[in-house]
């Protein structure tokens, strides 16, 4: 059964994406795990120490995490498919560090995610805890929905990519199969900022066009914009339904990352965004 990663902070941004969530996997078995984060000082899960003042916090927290926890399931079952079933978990850890304690715990296919957080401010588009998540977790697709959106079938993918690096069939599995699901065209978007591709680029140009020969698929390429201002073009111009990155090490998204392209595509589009991270290799 298919596993569905959905961090919650009891938001109205949270819970409008686990709804998305459910309507995305409506015909399929899926097992969504709503999940929670908090902190309690310093005192960790794994701690030995006898009961304090401290641990009872902990205790009472954790307790009124779960309570919130069933009622935001309870509302979700409302409109679950008939094969969706539902599990919880809290931890009192950083929501970085809890979903990687998730990841190890199961395998997930794919993590959803609002775009913004618990205060919703309508000038902050994607909220400090959502870049983190799309930043570091390295190891499961994550998907960031918008805020008041309402899911429909992308009728194609934009697949945002420099060519500077060959993608690999683990790269790309989750996003051909995102396609597959859909009956969906993937359109991989070029920005040039300098214009033009050289020796390598249209190398690996051309085997990602060879990766991708069972999928509906074309190249389109825009010369002499930034890339947030490019993406945002393309996107309103075509009506796409989803923007997709692949996030490999010393490549496109990692060498934007001190200006985050999140944020600044945030600042163009309503799209979903989609983040596919290879894990970093064994040296």
């Amino acid at each position: 059964m298919k596993k569905v990663l959905l961090p919650t902070d009891f938001s109205a941004n949270s819970f409008n994406a686990a709804r998305y969530a459910l309507d995305m996997y409506l015909e399929e078995k899926v097992d969504f795990i709503v999940m929670h984060a908090y902190k309690v000082f310093d005192y960790h899960e794994k701690s030995q120490l006898s009961a304090t003042p401290g641990k009872a916090v902990l205790e009472k927290t954790r307790q009124d995490a779960d309570i919130k926890l069933n009622k935001v399931v309870e509302e979700l079952k409302i409109n679950a498919g008939k094969d969706h079933s539902f599990e919880i978990a809290a931890h009192n850890l950083l929501l970085t560090d809890a979903i990687s304690k998730e990841l190890r715990k199961r395998k997930i296919e794919l993590i959803i995610i609002g775009s913004q957080g618990h205060t919703g401010a309508k000038e902050v588009i994607y909220g400090t805890n959502t870049l983190n998540i799309m930043e570091e977790i390295e190891n499961c697709p994550v998907l960031t929905v918008p805020s008041n959106m309402v899911f429909a079938p992308p009728k194609e993918i934009v697949l945002a990519n420099s060519f500077k690096a060959e993608l690999t069939p683990d790269d790309l599995d989750f996003l051909i199969s995102l396609a597959e699901k859909f009956k969906a065209a993937i359109r991989i978007l070029h920005i040039a900022e300098e214009g033009g591709l050289n020796k390598s680029q249209h190398h690996h140009r051309k085997l990602l066009s060879e990766k991708l020969e069972e999928v509906k698929h074309s190249f389109h390429s825009l010369e002499y914009l930034s890339v947030p201002l490019g993406i945002y073009s393309f996107l309103e111009s075509r009506g796409s339904g989803l923007v997709a990155f692949i996030n490999k090490k010393h490549t496109f998204l990692e060498n934007l990352l001190l200006n985050p392209l999140y944020k600044n595509l945030a600042h163009y589009s309503k799209v979903p965004v989609l983040v596919l991270h290879q894990p970093p290799k064994a040296d």
